[in-house]
């Protein structure tokens, strides 16, 4: 095979794995509300399922250099491949919410592995002068979960169905996709020698923020179904993550091969970037999936025209990521991140005023909101990571980049729950009382149903 044409299609099958992994949580979105009830569950449940997959990706990431390293970057691809597709079965085949949490956290950590392995695979065996193209492809695929995602999980289930466990369907395929793509991946890759390093794991440090994190997800994903201040498992869990805090402060700064570098906080660069990209796109993503949600919920939206609202993002968002980068030498990190927390304000701002009931032209509003938003998009990822690892050298830069990658995810995680609980707290046992107070003859109450 022409070599040309064989690195062409490496950069294609690398680019279908990155977006497989990219859209287990864009496109389920879209399907979250079907998969909750049909598991037995109330919809203030939905968000738990990406909580946990944000949870385990976030592990992932930061587990992933490690890994390669240890076993070998090939090695690591094809066995966290193969497990993404048996845990994507195992979903399909959950009949029980807990086990389909278990499922979707198993899902997590295979997808952050593989983002990053298969990127310095692929980056490893292309030609000099097209190493950049992973890392372009990359950006691309992890922009199209927010704007094609939602699309496709939701015609995919419009056109299966929307009953009888439809929804099982984006969990089947992707497993079978993986095990293609995998296959055809394993035949493009050339046999080279790799560099192995037995390092040191750092077990204690993994321990601890596993039981720190998912205590934290656990306390945000009951915000909507009990009191945060009178609950006694939340306070216990509360009690698990002030504990586990410090315990990990400690394991991390007596470890020669700590699993996070405490000391990067230490630079301003770093703690306000990762800051700003953490809380940034925490607020971004719980307002996105809130309102893709809520659109189906208490609009009466069937997912796939829910989901179409969002398509508009990518006009500018994918041009965007890949011409920027050209241009960040040449101008302010500051500035560049000024403009796009600007330009988000704007967009939460014009989206303030979207009006359910259609009096104001209801089509009309989001279309235009979302290309400003889709270039805000574009922008937030570029911008907030060259300040993050402004300063450092290489190899603290990957550490720096995997660290607030991680911290984003985790962010990420906890948007949904977060943003749900603060809108929506309670709110279906404030109707109940409502019910119960009005007569049934009211004029109001004949509305409200």
């Amino acid at each position: 095979m022409n070599k040309t044409i064989k690195t062409f299609l490496l950069f294609t099958l690398y680019f279908l794995l990155q977006c497989l992994c990219f859209f287990q949580s864009g496109s389920y979105t879209d399907i979250i509300p079907y998969a909750t009830a049909e598991l037995g569950q109330s919809q203030s449940h939905g968000s738990w399922t990406n909580g946990f997959f944000f949870l385990g990706q976030s592990l992932g990431l930061l587990i992933a250099t490690q890994i390669s390293l240890q076993y070998g970057r090939k090695k690591a691809v094809f066995f966290f491949s193969f497990l993404l597709a048996a845990s994507s079965l195992f979903c399909a085949l959950s009949l029980n919410f807990y086990l389909f949490l278990v499922g979707r956290t198993i899902q997590g950590m295979c997808c952050g592995i593989l983002i990053l392995g298969s990127q310095s695979l692929v980056f490893e065996q292309s030609p000099d002068p097209w190493r950049l193209i992973p890392l372009m492809l990359g950006a691309v695929a992890s922009v199209l979960p927010f704007t094609i995602g939602p699309m496709i999980g939701g015609y995919g289930k419009e056109l299966i169905g929307r009953e009888a466990m439809s929804w099982k369907y984006w969990f089947v395929l992707s497993a079978a996709s993986l095990l293609i793509l995998s296959f055809l991946l394993h035949l493009c890759l050339e046999d080279t020698e790799e560099r192995i390093e037995k390092r040191p794991w750092d077990w204690r440090g993994l321990i601890l923020l596993s039981i720190m994190l998912g205590s934290l997800q656990m306390i945000f994903n009951m915000g909507d179904d009990y009191e945060w201040f009178i609950s006694p498992i939340i306070d216990f869990l509360f009690f698990l993550v002030v504990v586990s805090f410090v315990c990990f402060i400690y394991v991390e700064t007596a470890t020669k091969e700590p699993l996070v570098r405490i000391d990067l906080f230490l630079r301003k660069n770093f703690l306000i970037g990762s800051f700003s990209l953490a809380v940034g796109f925490l607020l971004f993503y719980g307002l996105w999936t809130t309102l893709l949600v809520r659109l189906q919920n208490q609009s009466s939206f069937p997912p796939h025209l829910a989901a179409i609202l969002f398509v508009s993002m990518a006009v500018f968002s994918t041009p965007i990521v890949i011409w920027f980068p050209r241009f960040l030498g040449k101008i302010s990190l500051r500035l560049s991140s000024f403009v796009v927390f600007f330009l988000l304000g704007v967009v939460y701002c014009w989206m303030g005023y979207f009006d359910f009931y259609q009096k104001r032209w209801f089509w009309m509003q989001p279309s235009f909101s979302f290309l400003l938003q889709g270039i805000s998009l574009g922008l937030f990822f570029l911008s907030l990571t060259n300040l993050i690892i402004s300063g450092l050298s290489p190899k603290n830069q990957l550490r720096a980049v995997e660290l607030s990658s991680s911290l984003r995810i985790l962010a990420q995680g906890w948007a949904s729950p977060l943003i749900g609980t603060l809108i929506y707290h309670r709110i279906v046992y404030h109707k109940m009382r409502l019910d119960e107070w009005l007569d049934g003859g009211n004029l109001f109450l004949t509305d409200f149903f």
